[in-house]
């Protein structure tokens, strides 16, 4: 009985974690401008063992991945010019208040994957959704390519954002007199 859910602990422990960061994330919380590769290797890698296990896309797939990248490039820039970003005086340290909607929809796209991935593949599902498997592992993998080039574009602009913010605040601790 127990080995019937075990399919879903790794997707819900992912999710959770996800769901917790997206929570800390809106307090606003300090942001290292140095670190904000992380998140977007994290996606990265998560797409290449998807992209792994999927059949390679036809040309029109293709072209879905490149439209996909390319929206998400779009949303991620106009994500992060509404990111709140405030740099404190005294220490330097510079923090980012953040909206939900790049982990929602991170959440959503890639347990909505693995729905439709264990509904195709186990044979729990309908006739109809089963000829179309491909279609909507497909579907989702642009999905997730959106949100990569989502939160990549994130990174990008906020690492550009905070530039001037950390340059300014160097300047103005340089210029004060000792003592």
């Amino acid at each position: 009985m127990a080995n019937q859910y075990l399919p879903y602990i790794g997707p819900l422990l992912i999710a959770a974690l996800l769901l917790w960061r997206m929570s800390k994330a809106m307090k606003g919380r300090p942001l290292s401008p140095s670190r904000l590769w992380v998140r977007p290797a994290i996606i990265a890698v998560f797409m290449a063992i998807m992209l792994f296990v999927s059949p390679l896309p036809d040309p029109f797939g293709l072209a879905l991945f490149a439209l996909a990248a390319a929206a998400g490039v779009g949303a991620g820039y106009l994500q992060a010019r509404h990111q709140a970003l405030t740099i404190d005086p005294a220490t330097g340290i510079i923090t980012s208040k953040t909206s939900p909607f790049g982990v929602i929809l991170f959440v959503g796209l890639y347990a909505g994957r693995y729905v439709f991935r264990m509904m195709t593949t186990s044979g729990q599902a309908p006739g109809k959704l089963t000829a179309h498997s491909a279609q909507i592992a497909l579907y989702t993998d642009v999905g997730l390519l959106f949100l990569l080039g989502l939160v990549c574009a994130q990174a990008w602009e906020i690492w550009r954002r905070t530039r001037p913010l950390l340059a300014e605040h160097a300047a103005r601790t340089s210029a004060k007199p000792a003592g």
